[in-house]
Formats: C-alpha cells, structure tokens, sequence
C-alpha cells in the first residue's frame, strides 16, 4: 500500500529524486514526509516542484461533490477584481476568509475592510477576516460551518494565501498532528489532504492555485520569502513633489509626474527598502513601464506584495518587473 506525505500530499516513492513525493529508500518505511517537506520543515530549504496545478480539475471536483462546501483563503494585501470571477466558478456552499489580519495595519478598520469586500468584490454573510498566527476568528469559523452543518469543507487559495498556516492551526487547536508543510512559494501542497477532524466534519487542502501574474514568477524563490511581511505593517508614506520618484528594492519605481505634490503610502512589508530620488536619476528606468491618471484616491495594487495608496489627483509613473503585476482599484481606506 502506498504511503502518502502527511505535509504536501505526495505520494511516496524513491525511484525519482526530481520527482514530487521522493524519499530515500533507506528511510522510506519510517518516513512521514518525502524529503523536500522535511527539508522545508527543519531547514528552511526551499525547492520548487515542476508539477502544473490543474486549476479546472480541482473546481470541478469541489463542485461534484455533494457535500462541498468550499473555504475561499484571500490575502489581505491582495484584494483585486480578478477575484470575483475565480469565487463565481464555486457552485456550492462559499465562506470567503480575509486572510493575514494581524499583517493589516491597525487603522485599516475590519468593518470597513469587509463592507468595500462585499461592495466591490463579492457580497455574502459567510465572510470574515482571520489571523491564523493570532488566532483570530478561527474558532468562530469552526463553529459557523457546525453550526451550518457542513460535512467537507474544502480549503482553496492561491498560493501564499495562508491556506496551510489555517489548517494546521485547526489541527493544533483540536489536538490533531502531525502538521502540513507551510512556505511561501508555489506548490506546497502537490495534491489533496484530507483530514478527518471528527465524526461529523472532515478537511481537505488542496494545491495552491498559481496566479501566473503574481510577484513570485517574477523573483528568485529564495528572495520571494523575504519580501512577505511576518508581522503588523509600519506604513511608510512620503510626499512625492514633482520631479521624485520612489524605489522599492529592485522591484519597481512609482514616479509623480504630476505639477503637484502627491502623497504615496505604501502597504507592503516595511522591511524592503524605499529610496526617493529625483526623477533624472535613472535608477530602475529600464524596467517596463506605464502611466495613470489618479482621478480619486486610489490604490496601486503589485500583486502578491501588497499595494500603494495614492490619495491625490494627478498623474504617475510607474516601472515594474513586469506590468502583469499592477492593477487598480477604488481605495480601500
């Protein structure tokens, strides 16, 4: 009978090394996880797994099932209109989780993050906002899907959305272990992982849906968890003049080309490092770019990295890794 990694799901096996699920066959019979996870685990080594997610398939599957209904991990930061499309195609029972609340600063008001989500993005009962590392809002989820007596929940997410932070913290809390791998970067989790929490409601995670234009196509992995906030975010804000520009590491460049001053606020990990320099100053100019006409405080989203507040009318120029990585929307604040 074949064994299955208790982190990502794999199945085991060690006749491939470059294969999902590889374990040496001297440990095969002791082994709970394949060696890339135990590698994660206790070392921080991180590794890709070459394994395309069969997005559709899984929708499919969830939507087959009639038992399903479906948790919806959505990073805070990460808030678009895209959404709206990715959460119609579930047509069963949807909890939308806002996820990472203890990141969002203080002054961003749940209430008010909540009401723009129902307003502009999808408008349900079933949604809250959840901090996995804070305990926040978890227990209330368990008690809201009882209370509805779900019999699956399957959990869904892109990655880095905190999908397997939440349920390992659901089986800490009832005293179920071993854990699931946890890392910032694509295909953590190779296939699903059920887990039977109790006689009347069982778990499955699933693989991490890969947003194709988020930052981590665009980064070295091994940098891509260093640019994730791990903590509340300081917001730095900057009165732009005419003539300035703001750079943020080797990532992008937002630049006033307006007559007036503009202030930026930048909610993104507080952490990389923010330059202003005047405009002459070449730095970062021969990434792709491209020109908005702010019309109303707005917010510049580089997504899987957070976003930028632009609280006044003008004009901006930013440059970008690649400009699949920006979108709009109406401010949030």
């Amino acid at each position: 009978m074949s064994k299955k990694c208790i982190g990502c799901g794999s199945v085991l096996q060690s006749l491939n090394v470059d294969k999902e699920g590889f374990v040496k066959s001297n440990v095969y019979d002791k082994s709970e996880y394949c060696e890339r996870c135990f590698k994660i685990i206790h070392y921080g080594e991180y590794s890709v797994l070459d394994k395309k997610i069969d997005t559709d398939g899984i929708i499919r599957n969830i939507n087959s099932d009639k038992y399903a209904s479906v948790a919806i991990l959505i990073d805070s930061l990460n808030i678009n209109n895209s959404i709206k499309n990715y959460i119609n195609r579930f047509k069963c029972n949807k909890y939308i989780l806002i996820t990472k609340r203890d990141v969002l600063p203080k002054s961003l008001k749940e209430k008010k993050l909540i009401e723009y989500f129902k307003n502009n993005i999808y408008d349900t009962p079933n949604i809250m906002c959840i901090s996995s590392i804070k305990n926040y809002n978890i227990d209330a989820f368990l008690n809201k899907i009882r209370k509805d007596n779900v019999k699956r929940i399957y959990i869904v997410g892109f990655t880095n959305s905190g999908k397997s932070t939440f349920i390992n913290h659901i089986l800490t809390s009832n005293l179920k272990s071993p854990q699931i791998t946890t890392s910032s970067i694509p295909n953590t989790t190779a296939s699903y992982i059920t887990i039977k929490l109790d006689n009347k409601l069982t778990i499955v995670d699933t693989p991490g849906f890969i947003d194709t234009n988020a930052i981590y196509n665009f980064v070295d992995y091994k940098k891509v968890v260093k640019l994730y906030p791990k903590k509340e975010i300081r917001v730095k804000t900057f009165q732009v003049k005419s003539g300035y520009a703001i750079v943020v590491n080797d990532i992008l460049r937002i630049e006033n080309i307006s007559n007036k001053t503009n202030s930026f606020s930048f909610y993104m990990n507080d952490k990389l490092r923010y330059e202003k320099i005047k405009s002459k100053n070449d730095k970062l100019t021969i990434l792709p770019s491209i020109n908005y006409d702010i019309l109303e405080s707005t917010d510049v989203l580089i997504n899987g990295l957070g976003f930028i507040r632009i609280t006044k009318v003008g004009s901006i120029k930013i440059n970008v890794l690649d400009l699949k990585l920006l979108s709009k929307r109406k401010s949030m604040i």
